[in-house]
């Protein structure tokens, strides 16, 4: 199997990436992808290490972007990782990201939350702070019970300390990809909750602008959804990719390779990716 659908430590997961690359071999996948959010910092520690002649490994990134009515994400595989152009374009996205973050805190604060910086960045000054960290520390904090509540109840878009991340448009995401020398991969596309018809669409549009592929196989995906993917992938001629979205601890019922259990991503589309 592969899992071209990973974050290590220097995004939102808690692997480090020569773990991950400890935890593929252990699993003996055929290969995978680091893909982690708005950084490539994690790939060339993996480049550097001697791995196995028979393990393929393609870089990756996923970018967070903005349609008018929510966040998608934009996976690219095969990318240029030392780009200037991509790795001024994420600097300049992580400070503005980082204000963001700033101000979050300074809303938790101003209600007596115990949230701060030193706590999200867990001891790793150059981490890319989510949402994920902050539900980490809801919970260290026994504010919440459950990542579940600490989204609806606190870090929901429509919740009180929720603040959008600035406005990257789409068609600037692909583009930085494209000239990067990546292959542009819309990530889980029904993790979104746009209707069918719109999910449909929101491809269809993405495709004028670059769009390579999508990520047909998710842990959030279910049989239907696959089926109905890759009827789209196949009318619009996009290539098909899949991945666990492993984040170590901080999603644990989520494991690579396997997902939930269930998940398998068939081989033959690395071989697509990498051609």
């Amino acid at each position: 199997m592969i899992d071209l659908h990973i974050h290590s430590t220097c995004s939102d997961g808690t692997f480090t990436p020569k773990e991950i690359v400890h935890k593929v071999i252990e699993k003996n996948l055929y290969g995978f992808s680091l893909t982690d959010h708005d950084t490539v910092d994690g790939i060339s520690e993996i480049l550097a290490m001697n791995l196995p002649k028979d393990l393929k490994f393609i870089p990756g990134i996923e970018i967070s972007c903005d349609t008018l009515h929510r966040e998608i994400h934009i996976l690219g595989y095969g990318i240029d990782c030392k780009n200037k152009d991509l790795n001024t374009t994420l600097n300049d996205l992580r400070d503005k990201r980082m204000k963001r973050n700033l101000d979050m805190i300074e809303l938790f604060q101003k209600d007596g939350f115990p949230v701060t910086l030193e706590k999200l960045q867990h001891g790793d000054p150059d981490t890319v702070i989510t949402r994920a960290h902050f539900s980490r520390v809801l919970l260290e904090e026994g504010i919440c019970t459950s990542r579940e509540q600490a989204f609806s109840k606190y870090l929901g878009e429509k919740c009180k300390y929720y603040i959008p991340k600035p406005f990257f448009d789409p068609k600037d995401c692909l583009k930085l990809i494209l000239d990067a020398g990546g292959i542009p991969v819309l990530a889980h596309p029904f993790l979104y909750k746009f209707s069918n018809k719109d999910t449909k669409q929101l491809i269809h549009d993405l495709k004028d602008y670059g769009l390579a592929g999508i990520e047909v196989y998710h842990s959030s995906h279910h049989k239907g959804q696959i089926a109905k993917l890759r009827e789209w992938q196949k009318e619009y001629h996009l290539l098909a990719s899949g991945g666990s979205d492993f984040h170590g601890t901080n999603k644990p019922d989520i494991d690579i390779g396997t997902g939930r259990g269930t998940l398998y991503v068939p081989d033959h589309l690395l071989d697509e990716l990498l051609r």
